[in-house]
């Protein structure tokens, strides 16, 4: 396995982990020190992954293209969360 297939699936990782990270923020199941910054990490994380993902495109098209997406799904699940609770709470 070279650098660039690494990459690749380094890219599908960020997302992953960042979607475990929001659903036990969500659910509570375990406690952690950090308040609100798993909603927040994705903005820092998925452009990475988006960035690793388009390096490896020649190697790894299809692992490659699944980073792409689930990244930029990642990357706006904050900006739904804050209109989200917005518009329900009105805060």
């Amino acid at each position: 396995m070279n650098v660039i297939e690494a990459a690749a699936i380094f890219s599908i990782t960020i997302p992953i982990i960042s979607a475990i990270l929001i659903i036990n923020f969500i659910t509570g199941v375990i406690s952690i020190p950090w308040q609100g910054m798993p909603v927040l990490f994705p903005l820092i994380l998925s452009p990475i992954g988006i960035i690793l993902s388009l390096a490896s495109i020649k190697a790894k098209k299809r692992c490659a293209v699944y980073g792409i997406v689930l990244n930029a799904i990642m990357f706006l699940f904050p900006f739904f969360w804050f209109i989200g609770g917005t518009l329900l709470f009105g805060v």
